[in-house]
């Protein structure tokens, strides 16, 4: 009997959140994503329902300020840009290239005080508002 191969899980350095790639029915690609020890968000790839944006988290009240989201890329699609934008008068906007996980999913976060996110994936455009996160 083989042993099933431990996968790592990779911390982003700005939320502290952390992302695993497992494995769903049909050996496809999962995304797992969590805040702390709490699972968030599970994706399971699949052809017939891309989520492009699929998760978009703030900072929780008085922590550090942050912005991160996630989602999959679309068939054909190799990377994904994420422009966080803030609110107010002077709205900060923060636009970073995704990390790729495995071909299939991208994930992106950015320092600052944002309530939206905007997804560019190839010819897909999608735009989203930031959830606040709840713990510290």
């Amino acid at each position: 009997m083989e042993r099933a191969r431990a996968i790592p899980l990779m911390r982003l350095p700005i939320s502290g959140w952390t992302v695993r790639v497992g494995r769903g029915a049909a050996d496809r690609a999962a995304l797992e994503v969590y805040e702390g020890m709490r699972m968030a968000d599970v994706c399971v790839a699949t052809p017939v329902s891309v989520s492009v944006l699929r998760g978009a988290w703030r900072n929780p009240r008085g922590g550090a300020l942050w912005a991160l989201a996630w989602g999959q890329l679309p068939a054909g699609v190799s990377a994904a840009t994420a422009q966080f934008t803030g609110a107010g008068r002077n709205p900060a906007i923060s636009r970073v290239p995704a990390v790729v996980i495995e071909g299939t999913y991208w994930v992106a976060e950015a320092a600052g005080d944002f309530a939206g996110v905007t997804v560019h994936a190839g010819p897909v455009l999608v735009s989203g508002r930031l959830q606040r996160s709840r713990s510290r």
